[in-house]
């Protein structure tokens, strides 16, 4: 059966453990108690999320990190680093049915409801519809990273998703680059200099040509455009939820055995 009626989070600060934890809680319900959740949040400290698949150790200077305040968390989702503090960050969990799209076509699907918001904020924003081949280190960087489906504005990629699918439900994290992050942070995406420089040619955000769009505002508009065949009213999490959240927190997102092995 598909469901038509779902759930927005409007959701404050917190740490990156705690972010990462509420996706996965909202995730494990999904099973039992369908609700499709679209939810956007912002973080307590600056921080790197990473993709499931990378080592992290391997590629940015960890003590460097914790001198500048910022937290390192592993993702379920795939895909490479992504900065945060500076975004618009957002999750949309979605219950496992017969006939659901596939992950590509909902990649698609994000990529042109955010585009309609932007537009709707008079930002020329567009859908990237090649595949751009990059060296490897350059893929580790989300910024530096263009896929078919980002988002770009003036050729520049703005904003991003990636994927977890599982026998619980569908996970789609992304961000947007609203600000731009200092020059301190930007220098710890990675060891390699060459991809530091890449971020700084080859990266923007929205608010870069002089607009002043704020988190408020942006949230609003694409809540008012998203479309996806789901109605999303104002909504909270469950105790339960709450509750699987902190749990995955002490057991997974918090600990070095995820993050660092």
């Amino acid at each position: 059966m598909i469901i038509t009626v779902g759930r927005l989070l409007n959701m404050g600060k917190n740490r990156a453990a705690m972010n990462m934890a509420i996706d996965e809680a909202i995730l494990i319900t999904q099973k039992d108690h369908p609700n499709p959740t679209l939810r956007f949040y912002d973080w307590s400290n600056p921080a790197f999320s990473f993709g499931y698949f990378q080592n992290i150790a391997s590629e940015v200077d960890i003590d460097a990190c914790n001198t500048e305040n910022i937290e390192l968390v592993k993702r379920m989702t795939g895909g490479g680093i992504v900065v945060h503090g500076w975004d618009l960050t957002y999750s949309l969990i979605l219950p496992r049915y017969s006939g659901e799209k596939p992950v590509s076509e909902m990649y698609q699907t994000i990529g042109k409801n955010l585009v309609s918001a932007f537009v709707k904020l008079g930002i020329p924003a567009t859908c990237n519809s090649t595949i751009v081949h990059q060296s490897d280190s350059l893929q580790n960087l989300c910024l530096t990273n263009l896929v078919e489906n980002d988002v770009l504005l003036n050729g520049k990629k703005i904003a991003g998703v990636s994927a977890r699918r599982n026998r619980n439900g569908v996970l789609f994290q992304g961000y947007i680059s609203l600000d731009t992050p200092p020059d301190r942070i930007l220098k710890r995406v990675s060891n390699n200099k060459e991809i530091y420089h890449e971020v700084c040619n080859n990266s923007t955000a929205i608010n870069s040509d002089e607009r002043n769009i704020s988190r408020y505002t942006l949230i609003q508009t694409i809540s008012e455009t998203y479309d996806i065949g789901i109605s999303f009213n104002t909504g909270k999490m469950s105790v339960k939820e709450q509750e699987q959240a902190e749990t995955l927190v002490r057991t997974k997102y918090a600990t070095a055995a995820w993050n660092f092995h």
